[in-house]
Protein backbone atom coordinates (compact mmCIF):
# COMPACT_ATOMS: atom_id res chain seq x y z
CA UNK A 1 0.00 0.00 0.00
CA UNK A 2 1.56 3.48 -0.95
CA UNK A 3 0.13 6.96 -0.81
CA UNK A 4 1.78 7.67 -4.41
CA UNK A 5 2.72 11.41 -3.55
CA UNK A 6 4.55 11.46 -5.99
CA UNK A 7 1.67 11.61 -8.73
CA UNK A 8 1.39 14.74 -7.69
CA UNK A 9 4.89 15.94 -7.21
CA UNK A 10 6.98 16.55 -4.56
CA UNK A 11 5.58 19.70 -1.86
CA UNK A 12 7.25 23.17 -2.78
CA UNK A 13 8.42 24.23 1.27
CA UNK A 14 9.03 27.82 0.07
CA UNK A 15 4.83 28.13 -1.39
CA UNK A 16 2.89 30.24 0.50
CA UNK A 17 0.23 28.81 2.48
CA UNK A 18 -2.46 30.42 1.27
CA UNK A 19 -1.37 28.16 -2.06
CA UNK A 20 -1.21 25.06 -0.28
CA UNK A 21 -4.25 22.72 -0.38
CA UNK A 22 -5.51 22.02 3.44
CA UNK A 23 -6.48 18.38 2.56
CA UNK A 24 -4.28 15.86 0.16
CA UNK A 25 -6.96 14.22 -2.31
CA UNK A 26 -4.92 11.10 -3.24
CA UNK A 27 -6.33 7.39 -2.89
CA UNK A 28 -4.27 4.95 -1.79
CA UNK A 29 -2.93 1.91 -4.11
CA UNK A 30 -2.36 -1.74 -4.00
CA UNK A 31 -0.70 -4.31 -5.91
CA UNK A 32 -2.94 -7.18 -7.08
CA UNK A 33 -1.07 -10.31 -8.49
CA UNK A 34 -2.47 -11.61 -11.18
CA UNK A 35 -3.44 -15.48 -11.44
CA UNK A 36 -2.49 -15.38 -14.62
CA UNK A 37 1.14 -13.83 -13.86
CA UNK A 38 0.00 -11.80 -17.25
CA UNK A 39 1.29 -15.43 -19.49
CA UNK A 40 -1.94 -15.37 -21.40
CA UNK A 41 -2.21 -11.91 -22.30
CA UNK A 42 -0.99 -11.31 -26.45
CA UNK A 43 1.83 -9.02 -27.22
CA UNK A 44 0.89 -5.51 -27.23
CA UNK A 45 -1.71 -5.75 -24.36
CA UNK A 46 -1.03 -3.63 -21.04
CA UNK A 47 -0.66 -6.65 -19.07
CA UNK A 48 1.77 -8.80 -21.34
CA UNK A 49 4.07 -10.79 -19.18
CA UNK A 50 2.84 -8.29 -16.17
CA UNK A 51 2.71 -10.62 -13.03
CA UNK A 52 0.63 -7.59 -11.10
CA UNK A 53 -1.73 -4.89 -11.55
CA UNK A 54 -2.29 -1.87 -9.48
CA UNK A 55 -5.93 -0.70 -8.26
CA UNK A 56 -6.91 2.20 -5.82
CA UNK A 57 -9.21 2.12 -2.85
CA UNK A 58 -12.64 2.45 -3.13
CA UNK A 59 -14.14 5.84 -2.23
CA UNK A 60 -18.27 6.87 -2.27
CA UNK A 61 -17.70 7.30 -6.01
CA UNK A 62 -17.31 3.59 -6.82
CA UNK A 63 -20.19 2.89 -4.27
CA UNK A 64 -22.28 4.88 -6.39
CA UNK A 65 -21.31 3.18 -9.18
CA UNK A 66 -22.11 -0.47 -7.14
CA UNK A 67 -25.79 1.40 -6.07
CA UNK A 68 -26.83 2.50 -9.42
CA UNK A 69 -29.55 0.66 -10.28
CA UNK A 70 -29.66 1.72 -14.31
CA UNK A 71 -26.37 0.70 -14.15
CA UNK A 72 -27.37 -2.83 -11.98
CA UNK A 73 -30.07 -3.46 -14.74
CA UNK A 74 -27.37 -2.82 -17.58
CA UNK A 75 -25.28 -5.71 -16.19
CA UNK A 76 -21.77 -3.05 -16.31
CA UNK A 77 -21.89 -2.26 -12.76
CA UNK A 78 -19.20 -4.42 -12.17
CA UNK A 79 -16.92 -3.36 -15.29
CA UNK A 80 -17.30 0.41 -14.83
CA UNK A 81 -16.22 0.00 -10.92
CA UNK A 82 -13.12 -2.05 -12.12
CA UNK A 83 -12.32 0.26 -14.65
CA UNK A 84 -12.78 3.21 -11.96
CA UNK A 85 -10.28 1.22 -9.64
CA UNK A 86 -7.42 0.51 -12.25
CA UNK A 87 -4.79 2.83 -12.30
CA UNK A 88 -3.81 2.13 -15.87
CA UNK A 89 -6.30 3.53 -17.89
CA UNK A 90 -5.07 2.10 -21.40
CA UNK A 91 -6.46 -1.74 -19.59
CA UNK A 92 -9.66 -2.46 -21.02
CA UNK A 93 -12.11 -4.18 -18.33
CA UNK A 94 -13.12 -6.44 -21.34
CA UNK A 95 -9.92 -7.70 -22.04
CA UNK A 96 -9.02 -8.81 -18.43
CA UNK A 97 -9.08 -12.75 -17.97
CA UNK A 98 -11.64 -13.76 -15.75
CA UNK A 99 -9.28 -14.73 -12.90
CA UNK A 100 -7.66 -11.54 -12.94
CA UNK A 101 -10.71 -9.97 -12.56
CA UNK A 102 -11.79 -12.57 -9.77
CA UNK A 103 -8.16 -11.70 -8.12
CA UNK A 104 -8.67 -7.49 -7.94
CA UNK A 105 -12.49 -8.00 -7.12
CA UNK A 106 -11.41 -9.74 -3.89
CA UNK A 107 -8.27 -7.26 -3.29
CA UNK A 108 -11.58 -4.23 -3.89
CA UNK A 109 -13.68 -5.93 -1.43
CA UNK A 110 -10.54 -6.58 1.09
CA UNK A 111 -9.37 -2.74 0.67
CA UNK A 112 -13.25 -1.33 1.06
CA UNK A 113 -14.88 -3.11 3.65
CA UNK A 114 -12.17 -5.51 5.44
CA UNK A 115 -11.15 -9.52 4.78
CA UNK A 116 -14.22 -10.73 7.27
CA UNK A 117 -16.79 -11.97 4.87
CA UNK A 118 -20.12 -12.91 6.90
CA UNK A 119 -22.98 -14.69 4.60
CA UNK A 120 -25.74 -16.93 5.40
CA UNK A 121 -24.56 -20.63 4.02
CA UNK A 122 -27.16 -23.04 3.99
CA UNK A 123 -25.71 -26.55 5.25
CA UNK A 124 -25.31 -29.40 2.94
CA UNK A 125 -26.19 -32.10 5.34
CA UNK A 126 -29.39 -31.00 7.48
CA UNK A 127 -30.42 -27.65 5.11
CA UNK A 128 -29.79 -25.25 8.37
CA UNK A 129 -29.26 -21.77 7.29
CA UNK A 130 -26.47 -20.14 9.34
CA UNK A 131 -24.28 -17.35 9.50
CA UNK A 132 -20.31 -18.32 8.50
CA UNK A 133 -17.38 -15.67 8.39
CA UNK A 134 -15.16 -16.22 5.77
CA UNK A 135 -11.81 -14.83 5.49
CA UNK A 136 -11.20 -13.48 2.17
CA UNK A 137 -7.21 -12.78 3.18
CA UNK A 138 -6.84 -16.23 2.58
CA UNK A 139 -7.59 -16.53 -1.03
CA UNK A 140 -4.81 -17.20 -3.47
CA UNK A 141 -4.58 -18.21 -6.67
CA UNK A 142 -4.78 -21.36 -7.71
CA UNK A 143 -2.28 -23.56 -8.73
CA UNK A 144 -3.32 -24.63 -12.59
CA UNK A 145 -2.78 -28.55 -13.74
CA UNK A 146 -3.11 -30.23 -16.81
CA UNK A 147 -4.95 -33.16 -17.15
CA UNK A 148 -4.32 -36.19 -18.85
CA UNK A 149 -5.16 -36.06 -22.63
CA UNK A 150 -5.35 -32.32 -22.30
CA UNK A 151 -2.17 -30.04 -24.04
CA UNK A 152 -2.20 -26.36 -23.73
CA UNK A 153 -1.71 -24.94 -27.97
CA UNK A 154 0.76 -21.99 -28.94
CA UNK A 155 -2.78 -19.22 -28.49
CA UNK A 156 -2.97 -20.51 -25.18
CA UNK A 157 -5.97 -22.35 -25.61
CA UNK A 158 -6.71 -25.44 -24.36
CA UNK A 159 -7.11 -28.86 -26.30
CA UNK A 160 -9.28 -31.77 -24.76
CA UNK A 161 -10.03 -35.12 -26.08
CA UNK A 162 -13.42 -36.48 -25.08
CA UNK A 163 -13.90 -40.34 -24.33
CA UNK A 164 -15.59 -39.91 -27.98
CA UNK A 165 -12.45 -39.06 -30.34
CA UNK A 166 -13.92 -35.32 -30.26
CA UNK A 167 -11.18 -33.13 -29.99
CA UNK A 168 -12.46 -29.81 -28.07
CA UNK A 169 -10.64 -26.24 -27.79
CA UNK A 170 -11.26 -24.53 -25.08
CA UNK A 171 -10.25 -20.67 -24.48
CA UNK A 172 -10.18 -18.71 -21.43
CA UNK A 173 -13.31 -16.76 -20.36
CA UNK A 174 -12.09 -12.48 -20.51
CA UNK A 175 -14.66 -9.88 -19.05
CA UNK A 176 -16.38 -9.46 -22.56
CA UNK A 177 -17.23 -13.25 -22.56
CA UNK A 178 -18.69 -12.66 -19.04
CA UNK A 179 -20.58 -9.72 -19.69
CA UNK A 180 -21.91 -11.87 -22.63
CA UNK A 181 -23.31 -14.95 -20.67
CA UNK A 182 -24.98 -12.16 -17.91
CA UNK A 183 -26.77 -10.66 -20.61
CA UNK A 184 -28.24 -14.65 -22.11
CA UNK A 185 -28.79 -15.58 -18.32
CA UNK A 186 -31.28 -12.12 -18.37
CA UNK A 187 -32.84 -12.48 -21.46
CA UNK A 188 -34.33 -15.98 -20.40
CA UNK A 189 -35.45 -14.65 -17.52
CA UNK A 190 -37.06 -12.00 -18.98
CA UNK A 191 -38.29 -14.23 -21.91
CA UNK A 192 -39.57 -17.06 -18.78
CA UNK A 193 -36.94 -19.40 -20.99
CA UNK A 194 -35.46 -22.66 -19.14
CA UNK A 195 -32.30 -21.28 -17.87
CA UNK A 196 -29.43 -23.38 -18.88
CA UNK A 197 -25.94 -22.09 -17.27
CA UNK A 198 -23.85 -25.02 -18.37
CA UNK A 199 -24.89 -25.22 -22.02
CA UNK A 200 -24.11 -21.62 -22.14
CA UNK A 201 -20.84 -21.54 -20.30
CA UNK A 202 -19.80 -24.65 -22.53
CA UNK A 203 -20.49 -22.37 -25.87
CA UNK A 204 -18.82 -19.47 -24.20
CA UNK A 205 -15.45 -21.60 -24.32
CA UNK A 206 -15.64 -24.01 -26.73
CA UNK A 207 -13.97 -22.37 -29.96
CA UNK A 208 -14.07 -25.75 -32.04
CA UNK A 209 -14.60 -29.03 -32.27
CA UNK A 210 -12.69 -31.60 -34.01
CA UNK A 211 -11.51 -28.48 -35.85
CA UNK A 212 -15.15 -27.05 -36.95
CA UNK A 213 -15.57 -23.85 -35.90
CA UNK A 214 -18.98 -22.66 -36.91
CA UNK A 215 -21.10 -21.48 -33.94
CA UNK A 216 -23.99 -23.99 -34.93
CA UNK A 217 -21.76 -27.02 -35.01
CA UNK A 218 -20.74 -26.36 -31.76
CA UNK A 219 -23.86 -26.15 -30.07
CA UNK A 220 -25.16 -29.02 -31.32
CA UNK A 221 -21.56 -31.04 -30.24
CA UNK A 222 -22.26 -29.29 -27.12
CA UNK A 223 -26.43 -30.46 -26.93
CA UNK A 224 -25.19 -34.40 -28.02
CA UNK A 225 -21.90 -34.36 -25.77
CA UNK A 226 -22.25 -37.11 -22.91
CA UNK A 227 -23.11 -36.08 -19.50
CA UNK A 228 -19.64 -38.01 -18.17
CA UNK A 229 -17.51 -36.37 -21.17
CA UNK A 230 -19.19 -32.55 -20.60
CA UNK A 231 -18.06 -33.31 -16.68
CA UNK A 232 -14.42 -34.00 -17.57
CA UNK A 233 -14.19 -30.88 -19.93
CA UNK A 234 -15.79 -28.47 -17.42
CA UNK A 235 -13.01 -30.13 -14.78
CA UNK A 236 -9.72 -29.75 -17.07
CA UNK A 237 -11.00 -26.42 -18.14
CA UNK A 238 -10.87 -25.32 -14.14
CA UNK A 239 -7.81 -26.95 -13.44
CA UNK A 240 -6.14 -25.79 -16.22
CA UNK A 241 -7.05 -21.67 -16.52
CA UNK A 242 -5.41 -19.37 -14.38
CA UNK A 243 -7.92 -18.07 -11.27
CA UNK A 244 -8.06 -18.06 -7.92
CA UNK A 245 -8.95 -20.30 -5.34
CA UNK A 246 -12.59 -19.34 -3.67
CA UNK A 247 -12.85 -22.64 -1.49
CA UNK A 248 -12.49 -22.60 2.05
CA UNK A 249 -14.11 -25.13 5.18
CA UNK A 250 -17.54 -24.73 5.89
CA UNK A 251 -18.55 -26.22 9.31
CA UNK A 252 -22.47 -26.28 10.14
CA UNK A 253 -22.86 -25.20 14.03
CA UNK A 254 -26.17 -27.47 14.07
CA UNK A 255 -25.19 -30.78 12.83
CA UNK A 256 -21.15 -30.42 12.55
CA UNK A 257 -20.93 -31.25 9.34
CA UNK A 258 -17.99 -29.98 7.64
CA UNK A 259 -16.90 -29.62 3.67
CA UNK A 260 -14.90 -27.30 1.62
CA UNK A 261 -17.28 -25.05 -0.78
CA UNK A 262 -16.54 -21.73 -2.83
CA UNK A 263 -17.13 -18.52 -1.03
CA UNK A 264 -20.45 -17.57 -2.73
CA UNK A 265 -20.82 -13.78 -4.10
CA UNK A 266 -23.87 -12.73 -2.99
CA UNK A 267 -25.31 -9.21 -2.73
CA UNK A 268 -23.30 -8.92 0.79
CA UNK A 269 -19.36 -9.11 -0.75
CA UNK A 270 -19.41 -5.82 -1.68
CA UNK A 271 -22.55 -4.90 0.65
CA UNK A 272 -22.19 -5.59 3.96
CA UNK A 273 -24.29 -5.60 6.96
Amino acid sequence: MRNNEERLGTKDDQSSPSTLSPLEFVSPTSFVKLPSEGLYYPEGHPLHNQETIEIKEMTAKEEDILTSKALLEQGVAIDRLLGSLLIDKTIKTNTLLAGDRNAIMVQARISAYGSSYKVAINCPACGEQSKHEFDLSEVQAADTELYEGVERLPNNNILVKLSNGWEIECKMLDGADEKRLLKESERKKKKKLPEAPLTDMLNAIVVSVSGHREAETIKKAVAFMPAKDTRMLREAYQAAIPNVDMSQTFECRQCGHDEDMEIPLSAEFFWPK
